[in-house]
């Protein structure tokens, strides 16, 4: 046997815990492929800029002495980034002789 009770009028007119879908359209997405209008691709800034893309311009204007750290320290990661250093495997001595063996 259930238990049906009303609602509270406040409570709304959802059912509680599912969100709110709203459905998009086609149009509103826009063309994925061959839309060049706008640029989506975003500037790499450092954490420490909060964003700020003119703030790291102007630093990047003082002399390498005047720069903050976190300036400095954030193109020298960057720069490892982009060519970072890898070693080849070595051999494991205690699996390669006993591979698939019973």
């Amino acid at each position: 046997m259930g238990c049906m009770a009303q609602r509270a009028p406040y409570a709304g007119k959802r059912p509680i815990g599912y969100p709110v879908i709203e459905i998009s359209t086609a149009n509103s997405l826009g063309d994925r492929f061959g839309d060049d209008a706008v640029s989506t691709t975003t500037v790499k800034l450092p954490v420490e800029a909060l964003g700020d893309a003119e703030l790291v311009r102007r630093m990047s204007k003082l002399p390498i002495d005047q720069q903050p750290f976190w300036l400095i320290n954030w193109r020298a990661l960057e720069a490892q980034r982009q060519n970072p250093q890898s070693f080849p495997l070595k051999p494991n001595t205690f699996i390669d002789g006993m591979m698939f063996q019973r």
